[in-house]
């Protein structure tokens, strides 16, 4: 089964040279596929960004139907290659909403898929030496079983009383428990901003030392500085994720809807991503000047990210959005209600706007559009400069934030004797 790709890195790693690190990513996804988020870019630019003295095996997901499982697949992503081991068939269009039963939810059914390959996956591993890199706590078992070191991140809250569009709201204590056991188990426990941290620290004192933030980050390759257009009638305003309820697409709609009846109808609202939202009421509002762009890839993001003039974000809670980190890297400055994280890069006058939660809906919405004036004449007027919106996520790159992550792999590998030698290549 997977005897050819083994066979080849044992023989590789046999030659002296410089030592080789291998690293496990396991995750419910295939990298090939059109599923977009926080999650998502971390695993393709984990792939993208990878060091030249590191291997990679992936455990995830086939979206296409076209792979065999079980079985160890060489793919190239971006020029670059790893191997990918899929042990589920589970499409695009399957994960494009939120699951309402566990039973078909892809969480539950990667977690069957792991225990339906466990042996195969438990040799593949151990032979390769491999430390593990996990983004979910459900599947922190797998580690601490085969007796490997793990990195774990949390990048979100999984609290039940707040209005998430999946199965944490249902199940809140199954995430809290495996929070709770990959804290303990995990050599490296990483967090997506430092209030998510400092939670942690103070609910878990004694693994402290082992609880720290990793910003998430902006690929600046693809990601560009794009002059903005002073012509702003019509003025484009952009989204780009899920709508998710917690997402509170209701609040973004009508504040785009105050936004248009001020500038007799020169507003645009353009989505990307893959959600319906004929399901929130308010999108009424707006529906009849809304372009809807579906999926993007990175490149076809960024394109359509610089042809808008702001972005928007109306989240009740976020870790950090890395939507709006790709909009300020295309220079387009961001209008969000407050999340104490995006303090850090969005800047009053400079990168955009944040809206206080206070008041009832229609109170935030009218504040939220107030603000997309200010900006709208900024930009007019050539006040606004892309390159210094822009400046915002300087500390928001991957040789920054993402070179942190290859680090702590590569020290608990050395520390543990985990490389071998390898010839140059």
């Amino acid at each position: 089964m997977t005897s050819t790709v083994t066979l080849a890195l044992r023989a590789r790693n046999a030659s002296h040279g410089q030592p080789r690190y291998q690293i496990c990513l396991i995750h419910p996804f295939d990298p090939r596929g059109e599923k977009v988020g926080g999650l998502e870019t971390y695993i393709r630019d984990f792939i993208t960004f990878h060091p030249a003295d590191t291997d990679l095996l992936f455990i995830g997901v086939d979206a296409k139907g076209d792979l065999k499982l079980g079985e160890i697949h060489r793919l190239t992503f971006r020029g670059r290659t790893f191997d990918f081991l899929p042990i589920l068939h589970y499409s695009d269009l399957q994960a494009r909403e939120a699951a309402r039963s566990l039973r078909k939810s892809l969480t539950g059914q990667f977690f069957l898929a792991l225990l339906r390959y466990f042996g195969p996956i438990s040799r593949i591993i151990r032979s390769r030496r491999c430390t593990i890199d996990l983004r979910r706590v459900e599947y922190s078992w797998l580690p601490v079983v085969l007796r490997l070191p793990f990195v774990q991140m949390l990048h979100g809250e999984g609290v039940p009383k707040l209005q998430m569009d999946s199965l944490l709201r249902k199940y809140w204590f199954v995430h809290s428990a495996g929070e709770r056991f990959a804290v303990a188990n995990s050599t490296k426990f990483l967090c997506v901003n430092p209030f998510i941290t400092e939670r942690l620290q103070k609910t878990y004192p004694h693994q402290k030392d082992k609880i720290d933030t990793l910003w998430t980050w902006v690929n600046t390759e693809i990601f560009q500085p794009k002059p903005l257009d002073r012509d702003v009638d019509p003025f484009r305003i952009v989204y780009a994720g899920r709508l998710d309820d917690f997402k509170n697409p209701a609040l973004m709609f009508r504040a785009i809807d105050r936004l248009r009846k001020r500038f007799d109808e020169g507003v645009e609202f353009h989505y990307i991503g893959t959600s319906d939202p004929h399901r929130f009421a308010d999108f009424a509002l707006v529906e009849d000047i809304t372009i809807r762009h579906g999926f993007k890839d990175a490149a076809g993001m960024a394109a359509t990210l610089a042809h808008a003039h702001a972005g928007i974000l109306t989240s009740e809670f976020e870790g950090m959005p890395r939507c709006v980190l790709e909009m300020l890297a295309v220079g387009r400055p961001v209008v969000a209600v407050h999340l104490p994280q995006l303090e850090s890069v969005i800047h009053d006058g400079e990168s955009g706007f944040l809206v206080q939660r206070a008041g009832s809906v229609d109170d935030m919405a009218e504040a939220v559009a107030q603000r997309f004036v200010t900006l709208r004449d900024a930009i007019s007027s050539g006040e606004m400069d892309h390159m210094r919106v822009a400046a915002a996520i300087s500390d928001f790159t991957p040789n920054k934030q993402l070179a942190r992550v290859f680090r702590y792999h590569q020290d608990i590998q050395n520390a543990r004797g985990m490389t071998v030698a390898s010839s140059a290549h």
